[in-house]
């Protein structure tokens, strides 16, 4: 057996867990964000067998799907629909993980793109990013961790924070503003990318980032 499919079994059993608990917000006054719903919907609808309501819920995100495919050049959505009609839950589950890890990417993509101009556009990706990696991912690199002895999320986490700051500051009252490191950022996320792969290496990345 592949060894993906003791992953996926880890991530299966992790996302059941998540499914009973609330999690971090979007912006959408204490709602979180429709990807992370419907992830949690879909795995808990799989466990249950009840494949029309894993089809509804997977045809709700069809435009995140598009929108991986446009960037990437991933297309994820013929994959998807193949282990819904063959009741495959393990291919299903790593499907859905790899859509999160792109769609982690595409939060840093845009951000490039855009140079960390926009502060408040840049700060709510990387928040969107961190929180698909904390409440869907983390789980599973936890428990390669202790299978590994490695510290991946320990590592992982701190990128994330270190990102934080690159993004800069307004200050208050036009004093104290830091201005945003672009490049740093771009070092910061390509590591946080690297060590998810290792976590998790059936993941695809698509074609190379297109805003560099």
């Amino acid at each position: 057996m592949k060894k993906n499919t003791g992953i996926c079994l880890i991530l299966y059993f992790h996302l059941l867990i998540l499914c009973q608990n609330t999690a971090f917000g979007y912006g959408y006054a204490k709602e979180e964000d429709p990807l992370i719903k419907v992830f949690k919907a879909i795995i808990l609808y799989g466990r249950q067998a009840d494949w029309s309501k894993v089809a509804t819920e997977v045809n709700s995100i069809r435009d995140r799907t598009t929108d991986i495919y446009r960037i990437f050049k991933i297309d994820l959505k013929p994959r998807i629909d193949r282990a819904i009609q063959q009741q495959d839950f393990q291919t299903l589950a790593n499907q859905m993980a790899n859509l999160i890890f792109l769609a982690i990417r595409e939060k840093f993509y845009y951000n490039r793109k855009e140079k960390l101009e926009i502060l408040v556009r840049s700060k709510v990706r990387l928040r969107i990013a961190e929180e698909y990696y904390t409440i869907l991912l983390a789980g599973n690199v936890r428990d390669y961790d202790v299978r590994h002895n490695t510290s991946l999320h320990e590592s992982i986490h701190n990128k994330f924070v270190k990102t934080r700051d690159t993004l800069g500051s307004m200050g208050f009252l036009g004093t104290g503003s830091v201005k945003p490191d672009a490049e740093e950022f771009d070092t910061l996320t390509k590591e946080i990318e690297t060590l998810l792969l290792k976590a998790f290496p059936y993941f695809e990345t698509g074609e190379a980032d297109p805003a560099q």
